[in-house]
């Protein structure tokens, strides 16, 4: 595995350059411009690294980078992984990167850093020194908050938590956080609410990617994801100690707020609308406990971490979730289901929405047991439609594969179940408005055994497909017409 060699946005980009593509777009207006550029590139096969500069209202050094991880090259640079990896190949490089357990590396409180170079507190506070976008068309505001990491502890155990979430500006020092149900900061935030408390939190508006990436992927409750970070990184995560909040800081960081949620009902702001990775406006407008935003921590020539969620048809990549997710419930599967062959998260669609699992049977009903495993996941089981099993002959990051199998090996009256009841979130743009009215977030999900039929399963119709041994040994006698 290669060493992860950077420690903050600012290397990583440096490093990007040299490796693989960014492009710096000048005079882009912060009012929708860099959000539809962004969606444009994004669309483009291999698309670069963006940085927005002289963003319009803005001095020059006060940028946006975005478009940081959509790659599978720049994802596998990130976590340390071979560059040319793709696929299912790539979801078995990460199962390696991390397949002797997680061993925290917990962070380290250091006197200084870049981070601290510029503080501003009480009048000094303006959130609208920094460029924020109006990402879509359609959003309720400016949203400072989208490649964030949200920064809370626990009140009760001392854990720290860092979770993705959404933050919308409302005035210079004022701002919301939409936490979804069930979310790790949202537990948490409760908890001070419950005791009359407003809740301490941080914002993080510019991170190393690795560290992000880690805030916005389930790590087990308890644990930290600096802790996480630190051990993917192979070295602890540098931190302040916050002057407001006392929470822990990255020190490279490139921009955080301090301050407090207040408590329902105290003062509460109307949230949203605001477009979701589930590619539409579901969530709407509805209140939400106001951030009191008391400091601001910002290096020189600030540089804010934006990645809004795009229409999934554009954004395949995903962030590279559905890598990590997929390497997560395979590595699920493998505890309890044998035989398991590749697991795939559908790109295109979602990171969540989607699972693809390619086993070998051996017995009867062992495509439903991994059908039925993969839904009791908590890393699988939010917000899934569909979990579809394939035999071992059909490559899960394949789509075109997959739907082959599902309109070829399966009968709908036998393969296809649905679940109801499974865990969902107002995101769910299928929900009815009468569901939404009564905080009934609840859907189903469907699943396919896209499987020869295990019964009969040596009669079933050979395959067309030529055999992987004949089609490399050809390729390598007639390997001038692969050549490029």
């Amino acid at each position: 595995m290669a060493e992860i060699s950077y420690n903050d946005l600012r290397e990583y980009i440096e490093q990007i350059e040299k490796i693989d593509r960014c492009q710096v777009i000048e005079g882009a207006d912060w009012d929708l411009e860099i959000g539809v550029l962004l969606e444009a590139k994004a669309a483009i096969q291999d698309s670069p690294l963006l940085i927005f500069d002289k963003i319009k209202g803005y001095k020059q050094g006060y940028r946006i980078a975005s478009n940081v991880i959509h790659t599978p090259r720049r994802f596998a640079f990130m976590t340390g992984l071979p560059l040319e990896a793709k696929g299912v190949e790539l979801v078995q490089a990460w199962r390696e990167r991390v397949k002797a357990g997680i061993k925290p590396v917990a962070p380290v409180e250091v006197e200084s850093g870049p981070l601290l170079e510029n503080i501003d507190q009480g009048d000094d506070v303006d959130l609208f020194k920094f460029p924020s976008p109006r990402w879509h068309e359609h959003d309720g505001g400016r949203y400072i908050g989208t490649g964030v990491m949200v920064i809370n502890k626990d009140p009760d155990t001392g854990w720290v938590n860092l979770g993705t979430y959404r933050v919308q500006i409302h005035g210079k020092n004022r701002a919301t956080i939409y936490m979804s149900p069930g979310r790790h900061g949202n537990i948490i935030r409760k908890k001070y609410w419950e005791k009359g408390l407003s809740c301490p939190v941080a914002v993080v508006c510019g991170s190393d990617p690795l560290l992000w990436t880690a805030s916005s992927n389930p790590i087990p409750a308890g644990m930290s994801e600096y802790e996480y970070a630190g051990w993917l990184r192979g070295r602890p995560v540098e931190v302040v100690k916050g002057p407001v909040t006392g929470l822990p800081l990255p020190a490279r960081a490139e921009i955080v707020l301090e301050g407090e949620l207040l408590p329902p009902g105290v003062e509460d702001l109307q949230e949203g609308p605001f477009g979701e990775w589930t590619g539409y406006y579901a969530s709407g407008v509805k209140p939400e406990p106001a951030f009191r935003v008391k400091a601001v921590l910002h290096r020189n020539d600030p540089i804010i971490l934006g990645e809004p969620p795009l229409l999934p048809t554009i954004d395949h990549f995903s962030f590279g979730k559905h890598i990590m997710r997929a390497a997560v419930i395979w590595d699920e599967l493998d505890k309890q289901v044998p035989e398991v062959k590749g697991v795939w998260t559908m790109e295109g669609v979602g990171p969540m929405h989607m699972h693809v699992v390619s086993i070998k049977q051996r017995y009867g009903g062992h495509a439903k047991q991994a059908a039925m495993a993969v839904g009791g996941f908590y890393v699988s089981s939010y917000m899934n439609k569909i979990c579809i099993i394939v035999d071992d002959d059909i490559d899960p990051a394949n789509i075109h594969e997959v739907l082959w199998a599902i309109v070829t090996r399966c009968d709908p009256a036998d393969s296809v179940e649905i679940i109801k009841h499974c865990w969902g979130s107002m995101l769910n743009a299928s929900l009815s408005p009468e569901k939404l009215a009564k905080g009934d977030l609840e859907h189903s999900r469907i699943v396919i055994t896209a499987c020869k039929p295990y019964e009969w399963i040596n009669k079933f119709p050979k395959t067309i497909g030529i055999r992987p041994e004949l089609v490399r040994e050809v390729k390598a006698k007639w390997k001038h017409l692969f050549q490029e």
